[in-house]
């Protein structure tokens, strides 16, 4: 197989090189040697394509143009997934044999010592004059194996690093008053230890020690390590001499409290009531209860909580204030128009406003929109009918809004109640022009600003679809 792999690969070599001559690629290269041997037949897709692009129908060049880019479309993809396959088999195949069991023909590699055994999948082929016989065969072969010599040798040399290393937090197996560290095995060394002990009420064969009652002078216990490596089995065994344990002053006393306390709670056992003892060595004990106070946490969680609080209120108020901005703006060039056309009907601006204000009141009632901008003119004429100069109450509607291009039609209608001019319809159209263009780019950057906040979703599903071929592809290409 790895003579086709080879053969494909030089293929791709080849036509990439004739490519780079002839400035074309490789898709181009191989259309034009199929359209010249004609391997393609071409009268289907000829027949579909006008059909589906009608500003082609008719138009040979054009046609033909179409034709090569639909094949062209078509090879590109058929030469990179085979190139692709071509590249995983040779990986593969390299990657299956740099591995392999069997050695110059006739031997079996086996695996070191410790590592466990390996299984080999052979095939025997048989040449006879009736011709070829093959036969597969799975054979497990065991890891190398230690010499008996060997093996003693490693056994007596770890029975004699063994005391150290059992004693643990101790400074020797002489002194214990801590627990052992009966390790089952030892890293360099082929056995498994299994740990038997003549007194399992002082030493356990895991290792724990029991010393809280023995005396000064400490007693002995002996330990047997049998070492097992297959047939090879042998006993070894450590007199361990065991002490009380080495308490502290601030232990001692603990240990001494703890002993009182149980001896006075078995004394008041038929009692309604256990008696706290008051003294130990002539010493006076205040007793208090201790209590699991977990207050302090709350108080921290509850801070913590509003303080966050407090921060998104705020980012709240901004967002908002954000979207009340961002409804003005587009409900602006709206309200121009509505104003340009009682206007251009021969309404005052003062009527206009109230007209606008007054629909604007019903169709609330009735669909239960709100829009702040007409909220504001609203209140607009409840100023005016309160008394306020109209002047007045165009300036104030400006500065409410906070937003220049109604501060910029504040400044018109004040203008045209000073001057008297008839050209306050010009200026509004041309404002209306100026309001329409600035609402369209809005639009504009809003639907950039979903396409910003879509990328990190599509991103995500991007990463987990690559998750999804990569890791199968990984695992067939490791097996």
């Amino acid at each position: 197989m790895i003579i086709l792999y080879g053969m494909v690969l030089i293929l791709y070599f080849l036509l990439f090189f004739l490519a780079l001559r002839k400035k074309t690629s490789l898709a181009g290269i191989v259309y034009d040697f199929c359209i010249k041997r004609k391997i393609f037949r071409q009268q289907g897709a000829g027949e579909i394509l006008p059909v589906l692009h009608p500003e082609i129908r008719g138009k040979r060049d054009r046609e033909k143009n179409h034709l090569r880019r639909f094949y062209m479309n078509k090879l590109r993809l058929l030469l990179f997934l085979v190139f692709t396959g071509d590249v995983l088999a040779i990986c593969l195949f390299v990657s299956g044999r740099m591995e392999s069991v069997v050695m110059d023909g006739k031997y079996i590699k086996r695996n070191t010592y410790g590592v466990g055994s390996r299984e080999a999948g052979l095939e025997a082929r048989i040449e006879s004059g009736q011709g070829t016989l093959r036969q597969d065969f799975v054979i497990s072969v065991e890891e190398q194996r230690y010499e008996e010599v060997l093996v003693k040798q490693l056994a007596e040399q770890l029975a004699e690093a063994l005391p150290d290393i059992i004693s643990g937090a101790n400074r020797s197996i002489r002194e214990v008053r801590n627990d052992l560290n009966l390790v089952r095995e030892v890293e360099g060394y082929p056995f498994q230890i299994v740990w038997e002990s003549n007194d399992y009420s002082l030493v356990y064969s895991d290792g724990s020690v029991d010393n809280a009652q023995i005396g000064e002078a400490g007693e002995t216990v002996d330990l047997t390590a049998v070492f097992i490596y297959d047939d090879f089995r042998k006993e070894y065994v450590f007199s361990v001499h065991i002490f009380p344990p080495d308490y502290s002053k601030e232990e001692f006393l603990k240990k001494e409290i703890s002993e009182l306390l149980l001896r006075q709670e078995e004394k008041d056992r038929h009692t309604d009531r256990m008696e706290l003892p008051e003294s130990i060595g002539g010493e006076k004990i205040i007793w208090s209860e201790n209590v699991n106070d977990g207050s302090g946490y709350i108080f921290i969680l509850l801070c913590t909580g509003a303080g966050m609080v407090y921060f998104l209120q705020g980012r709240k108020l901004n967002e908002e204030m954000d979207r009340r901005n961002r409804q003005m703006l587009l409900d602006y060039p709206q309200m121009i128009s509505k104003l340009m056309l009682y206007l251009g009907a021969g309404m005052t601006i003062r009527n206009s406003f109230r007209k606008i204000a007054s629909r604007y009141a019903v169709e609330k009632q009735e669909e239960g929109g709100f829009h702040y901008v007409y909220e504001e003119m609203l209140l607009i004429c409840h100023e005016l009918d309160s008394g306020i100069s109209e002047m007045e109450a165009y300036e104030r509607f400006g500065k409410r809004c906070r937003l220049p291009q109604y501060t910029k039609l504040s400044n018109i209608l004040v203008q045209n109640l000073r001057k008297g001019s008839n050209s306050i319809l010009n200026a509004l159209r041309q404002e209306a022009d100026n309001a329409f263009e600035e609402r369209r780019n809005m639009a504009r950057k809003l639907g950039e600003e979903a396409g910003t906040k879509l990328l990190l979703p599509m991103m995500l599903m991007l990463g987990i679809v690559m998750i999804l071929i990569l890791v199968p592809a990984y695992f067939s290409f490791s097996v």
